[in-house]
């Protein structure tokens, strides 16, 4: 029951002044990532990032005029903001709605590791001109100049921006690949999934250089003294890992497909380095011709394609040892002999399209629920299209017979970047038990699943509980079968050990 004021009190209560609001605030400087606390930034919300290189191949260099703009809505009262961005680059000026920021450059905490061979991530902290209001929109450039290093990660592999070297002594340009943190390596952002956003990539190079960004080609536009302009418009939201700025010498083609789930005609965009025997150049493009289809059966199980766009760039770079799945132009990096895309990598890549790019697990710790399904996707169509020989079934039994050592860490606590391509947790075991779960619920409610995940969750992120929710409404076991495919779960994810509960046991 709600009690009137006496009098007196409530006369002392008019003469006190009103609550003053709160003062502006610095945003956070980290997303909060278990596995990678030092990226991500709070207080903002990023929506579009224009990115402008001026690139010299032959230096390797960002010339001057290079700049980021980044349009953001403030979530709280801002009196500073942090963005992810390495120090190698020299920067020239910031501002924010083109009033001149004051900045500063830190590394960030905590330590990623004791080895200086391991790249430290750094934060350029700006602080503008007068605090920006929570809901406001502003927008922040960033000019800057140099040579980007690529980050080394903590199993010593690079990525970010790694320069093109086929050979020792012979370099020519770059190769951008950003999993997990490169991104910072060339340009400021907030660099963690949880923040997707549009992107536009401009990129002038020298005449006889093909550069490419994410999404459609916009223009192409001379820039004088023998320079061409390459601008890139996605604008679908992405995660700044999966963004690229490759340039260099490739035999670029522009075509098109029909994807059949949508009735979409898609532009499909092939760059196949120029360099490297012509053999191996010939076997990149004879495999690569299967995307049309490798798209279509994708897109029948798993919903109409999510982007505007399809492609590859096939590079020879062999010092990367991997491949990534660039949004809408997945990349591969070659080996000493050339140039190389295989079918099932290829399709591989083309599978975390729907499952990593448009859907993308929350954290770095889902890095499961990213490689889970791309490597679910290449078992099954290795088994219905590409006669591996192997059925997803067996698939699953020969993941179980992988030694009890190798199941020591659990796909959902990796425990340390260190881990986070590590085949057992984050590819086999994960892409086994989505198999199981299409064996416990059969064909129709799996792939209805899938699609209920690319349809609800499109373009954004998706955590372990909704996986794990979404999972369990859509089997039709009933409460107890439920219950059951809970601990399933549970034990695929989290048990340190080989998992005891299977599809047998859902019979």
């Amino acid at each position: 029951m709600r009690r009137a004021l006496p009098l007196a009190v409530l006369a002392t209560a008019l003469l006190l002044p009103a609550a003053a609001a709160a003062a502006p605030k610095p945003g956070a400087l980290s997303a909060g990532d278990p596995l990678f606390p030092q990226i991500g930034n709070g207080g903002y919300d990023a929506l579009h990032y224009e990115i402008d290189l001026d690139y010299d191949p032959a230096a390797n260099a960002l010339r001057a005029g290079t700049r980021t703009t980044i349009t953001a809505e403030a979530t709280h009262d801002l009196s500073s903001f942090g963005l992810d961005f390495q120090r190698d680059l020299a920067i020239a000026g910031v501002s924010v709605d083109g009033a001149p920021a004051s900045f500063a450059r830190r590394d960030a905490k905590p330590r990623l590791s004791r080895s200086r061979k391991v790249t430290q991530p750094a934060k350029l902290i700006v602080t503008p001109a007068a605090p920006l209001a929570k809901g406001s929109r502003f927008t922040v450039v960033v000019e800057y100049s140099g040579t980007p290093k690529p980050i080394v990660d903590l199993d010593h592999t690079e990525e970010g921006w790694v320069r093109a070297c086929s050979k020792s002594g012979s370099c020519d340009g770059s190769f951008t690949v950003n999993e997990p943190i490169g991104a910072q390596s060339w340009f400021p952002s907030n660099n963690h999934m949880s923040d997707k956003a549009t992107f536009a990539t401009s990129i002038t190079a020298p005449d006889g250089y093909t550069a490419l960004g994410a999404g459609d080609l916009a223009s192409t536009t001379p820039a004088g003294d023998g320079r061409t302009t390459w601008r890139w418009v996605e604008s679908h939201p992405t995660a700044t890992y999966l963004t690229t700025a490759t340039t260099g010498r490739y035999d670029f083609t522009t075509g098109s497909m029909h994807e059949r789930t949508s009735g979409a005609t898609l532009p499909l965009y092939g760059a196949i380095t120029s360099d490297g025997p012509k053999k191996r150049r010939d076997v990149v493009a004879r495999n690569t011709r299967d995307i049309p289809a490798m798209v279509n059966f994708l897109a029948k199980r798993f919903g109409a394609y999510p982007f505007g766009s399809v492609g590859f760039v096939s590079g020879w770079v062999p010092a990367i040892g991997y491949a990534l799945e660039n949004q809408t132009k997945p990349h591969f990096a070659g080996t000493e002999k050339g140039p190389e895309v295989n079918r099932p990598e290829l399709l591989h890549e083309l599978a975390h399209q729907w499952m990593g790019d448009d859907v993308t697990g929350r954290t770095w710790q889902q890095i499961w629920f990213n490689e889970g399904w791309a490597t679910f996707a290449e078992v099954y169509w290795g088994a219905k299209v590409n006669d591996s020989g192997q059925s997803p079934r067996q698939f699953f039994r020969r993941v179980l017979e992988i030694d009890k050592k190798e199941y020591r860490r659990p796909p959902a606590d990796l425990g340390s970047p260190l881990h986070l391509f590590d085949a057992v947790p984050v590819y086999n075991r994960p892409g086994a038990m989505i198999e199981g779960y299409r064996e416990i619920v059969g064909n129709h409610r799996f792939f209805a699943f899938a699609r209920k995940l690319t349809g609800q969750h499109r373009y954004g992120t998706i955590s372990e509980g909704e996986f794990v929710k979404a999972a369990k409404r859509a089997s039709g076991l009933g409460r107890g079968g439920e219950r059951r495919l809970g601990g399933y779960f549970r034990q695929w994810l989290h048990r340190a050990g080989k998992p005891r509960i299977t599809p047998a046991d859902f019979r």
